[in-house]
């Protein structure tokens, strides 16, 4: 299963969790004042960041697999936060707060964008091609080897993905979770280049709200590095080029948001495709959400 990939994260920062936690029983009665408060729309975070192995022991069975390892803001309306020492996430006052024995429970509103489609939930039903200069070629979606990934391995290798080169054996296309320059778990889809010549993912009806969010990045142990070539994935909608994100080493977890406001509501086919000039060491993982905004006065547009 993808959460086994969020290991390597717990294995990263054991050593400092061991020196600077509070009692189990701080962590606890933290853990429970949140149980009791949850809702399906919340993620829960730890602070700093390298105390989230602690969060997820005491509540990683409420979080889904785009919780404990979010793309992006879509459909998310709360965060929770378990603190130590100090640690924040974010500046702004919350909610709500309660402070249980050196560990500091935080919650903000955030209102967010309504997730209307998923790109990396539907991966499987995509079709995945690699594109030549005469012809392309299929991918097909296989029942493969798994690749557990971790340190100096790169993201976990799902069981299930498309194949587009079996001598190339990075040259998949599938769901992982991805550890980003800051080291935080991403959620995102593999889409390693394979050169010059694109790797094309193709999705057919999906809902379009007002905006597309796409991320991306390369796996932590590649790009802080910074020697390698940049990344370049663009987006089409309805065989149009929509945007193009070029991500080089050093620019981290980010993208774009794309304004489909204006496009016609019927189900559209959206295009990615990954190129890179050399294609050495280009562990590129994206995600993408189509939403619909809040109004200003608080209710989804519909």
């Amino acid at each position: 299963m993808l959460i086994a990939a969020l290991a390597v994260f717990e294995l990263v920062a054991h050593p400092i969790i061991g020196a600077s936690a509070p009692s189990d029983e701080s962590w606890n009665a933290a853990a429970a004042f949140v149980r009791e408060r949850y809702q399906p729309s919340d993620r829960i975070a730890g602070a700093p960041a390298w105390v989230d192995p602690f969060v997820r022991n005491q509540l990683g069975d409420l979080l889904s697999l785009r919780m404990a390892a979010a793309p992006d803001t879509a459909g998310i309306d709360r965060v929770w936060e378990l603190s130590i020492r100090g640690a924040r996430r974010r500046d702004e006052p919350a909610a709500l707060e309660q402070e249980f024995d050196g560990v500091h429970v935080r919650m903000w509103s955030l209102r967010g964008d309504e997730l209307i489609y998923d790109f990396v939930e539907e991966i499987s039903g995509a079709k995945v091609e690699l594109v030549g200069a005469a012809r392309s070629k299929a991918c097909p979606w296989v029942a493969a080897r798994q690749a557990p990934g971790g340190l100096e391995r790169g993201p976990m290798t799902p069981r299930e993905r498309f194949v587009c080169d079996p001598r190339r054996p990075w040259l998949w296309v599938g769901a992982t979770i991805l550890a980003d320059l800051e080291l935080q778990p991403r959620r995102c889809i593999w889409q390693h280049p394979a050169g010059p010549d694109p790797v094309r993912v193709t999705f057919t009806d999906v809902p379009l709200g007002d905006r597309l969010l796409i991320r991306g990045g390369i796996d932590y142990q590649a790009e802080r590095r910074r020697v390698h070539a940049p990344v370049t994935l663009r987006v089409f909608i309805n065989d149009r080029m929509a945007a193009e994100l070029v991500h080089e080493d050093g620019d981290g977890w980010s993208g774009l948001d794309i304004d489909t406001s204006e496009l016609p509501r019927d189900p559209a086919i959206v295009r990615f495709e990954t190129t890179a000039d050399d294609p050495t060491s280009r562990l590129f993982c994206w995600s993408a959400s189509s939403v619909r905004a809040f109004l200003p006065g608080g209710d989804r547009d519909e």
